[in-house]
This record gives C-alpha cells, structure tokens and sequence, in this order.
C-alpha cells in the first residue's frame, strides 16, 4: 500500500512529525473520527487542527469506545447546566461547491477561500510558463495530480480508478466533483502546491432530520431544488449529528437565515429522519410541523395523500 508522509516539524531528536495520508485519507483524523484517538494539545498550531476538533466532537457525541462512558463537567449553576443538554448551534460561513444525486453536497471553508483562489492562480501561471508534457504521468489509484477540466483550467484532483489510459477516475479534491478523462489530461501535482501546503478543501456532508427519497424522480425533483438553490453560494453551516460516511448537517441561507433541508420538507420534496436524541427534539419537532403543513397541502410526494401506510418501501421511505 502507497501511503504519503507530510512533515509539518521535527523534535530534538530529529525524528520526524506530521501527518500520514492513505489512499487521501488524514489517518490522524480517521481515528480520532472513529473514537480511536483524542486531539492532542500539539496539533493546536497544524492546520488540520480545526478538522482533528470537528472529528472529535462528532466521535464524543456517538458516545462509543474511548468515548463510551464519557460525561460532561458538572457546572455549578444550575441555568448553565440546562443549557448544555439542548442543542448548540455554532453556525460557520461554507460555500457549496457541489451537489451529487445522492443529496450529499460538498462545501468549502469562507476563511480559507481566498488562500485557495491564490493558489489556483499561483499554480495556472505557473503551468503556463512550463507545460506538462502530455502523457508523462502515468495515473495510479490514490495519486495527487492536477487534471484540466471541461473549462480549459487546471484544478487539484485525486486519481479514484483507473479503467485505461482513456478512462480516468478522478475526484477534485478543492471541490468535490467527479469526472472520466483521459490520462493525458493529467500531470503530477507540483509540490508547492499539494495538500500539505493547503489540505483538500471540499468537505462531504448530507442533510440532517431528512430521508433521502429512494424512488428516482422524487430525489431528482428534490437535487435539481438544491442545485437551483444553494449551488455556487454562501451558506451556513452547522453540524448537528455524525454519519456512516460523512457528517449530518443543517444549512441556512446566508441572507435569510431560512433552514435550506427544513424548506425541502415544506415542500414536500423529502420526508423527515426522525432523531431520538433529547437535545433534538426540538428540531424534530419543528421538521414534522412542516411535513404536517406540506402533507395537508399534498405537494409533491404527498399529493395522492399518505403513502406510508401501504407503500412506503416502494417509495424507499420508512414511516
């Protein structure tokens, strides 16, 4: 297995520290992500220490191995200790870059968006000036390299499979979409511009409180509602729960401050994902008051009424 070393400083031993990448993958913050490690205080000044926090918070809220028996300091007020059990939003500034049919969508941090158009800019002039010879990279699966997309530009990608020299698998890494080329549209990522100068910044998440519709149609009508909506733009960001494979989130529209998934389930483009958890409830709540409104209104998937009583599995749904 090809795996990356990212040296970021060393001790005075001289033995190296920094980040080891598999596949694309930080293994530092998969364990912490799977309860298998706590953030250090040393990661305080790396520049995935925001990550390493996010992940550990997600792993300290799922309540499993290092974290199974952990429980927050008691407080001595009362008021405050009240406060803790409900939900904490802290609502960051994201632009959404990309959208995929599944209805998981990819964002990038406002505060590191002009390090990264810098970048962009830096590295284009500098391909300009010394072009990659055409066929001198030769693809392999979990490789770094930059690929020229449909709009003539050069973008950071990862290579994700490789079926021939014609057909291509590749993921850009500061955005989150996919696409099939040829491998001589490929070159190897310049050094001074890889994920250990500036990590990837396309982030995957979903939605929180909803059911992503099975059925084909209903969750086209629902993606094309998103694209049309909050594709390209500024959002805030908030993450509510933790996932199989990415963070559940709930975005607002940054003008508006309106729930983007709550205003699907207004519309009745999806159904709600009923949470358990006690500092929830309160969301919950607020979701199934407006699948109640758009179930009365039969719009859209509810517009031959409940379905879920006889055929909620045809329609991929669970009541």
């Amino acid at each position: 297995m090809e795996v990356e070393v990212e040296v970021e400083s060393m001790d005075k031993a001289g033995n190296f520290i920094g980040w080891l990448h598999i596949e694309g993958i930080n293994l530092s913050v998969a364990l912490v992500e799977n309860s298998l490690s706590k953030v250090h205080f040393t990661a305080e000044r790396s520049s995935y220490f925001k990550t390493l926090l996010s992940a550990e918070e997600v792993a300290r809220q799922r309540k499993d191995k290092i974290w199974a028996n952990y429980e927050e300091k008691p407080t001595e007020e009362v008021a405050q200790l009240s406060e803790e059990k409900e939900r904490v939003a802290k609502y960051r500034p994201v632009c959404v870059t990309e959208i995929t049919d599944g209805m998981h969508f990819y964002t990038q941090e406002v505060e590191t968006g002009a390090q990264l158009e810098n970048m962009m800019e830096t590295m284009r002039a500098e391909i300009a000036n010394q072009p990659p010879v055409e066929g001198a990279f030769t693809p392999q699966r979990g490789d770094y390299c930059i690929a020229k997309f449909t709009d003539g530009e050069w973008y950071r990608a990862r290579v994700e499979k490789v079926e021939s020299a014609a057909k291509v698998h590749v993921f850009y890494i500061d955005y989150g979409n996919r696409e099939i080329l040829s491998s001589v549209r490929l070159a190897a990522l310049p050094s001074a511009f890889g994920t250990r100068i500036l990590p990837a910044q396309a982030t995957e998440y979903t939605f929180a409180f909803i059911q992503v519709p099975q059925d084909e149609d209903a969750r086209a009508d629902a993606v094309d509602c998103l694209v049309r909506d909050i594709q390209n733009t500024q959002c805030l960001l908030n993450v509510e729960y933790s996932g199989s494979t990415c963070p559940h989130v709930t975005l607002q529209f940054a003008d508006s401050k309106d729930d983007v998934g709550l205003g699907l389930v207004k519309e009745g483009l999806v159904m709600v994902d009923v949470r358990k958890e006690k500092h929830l409830q309160k969301m919950v709540t607020e979701y199934l008051n407006g699948q109640e409104s758009a179930k009365s209104a039969r719009l859209n998937i509810w517009r031959y009424g409940d379905f879920r009583a006889d055929d909620a599995d045809e329609f991929g749904y669970r009541r």
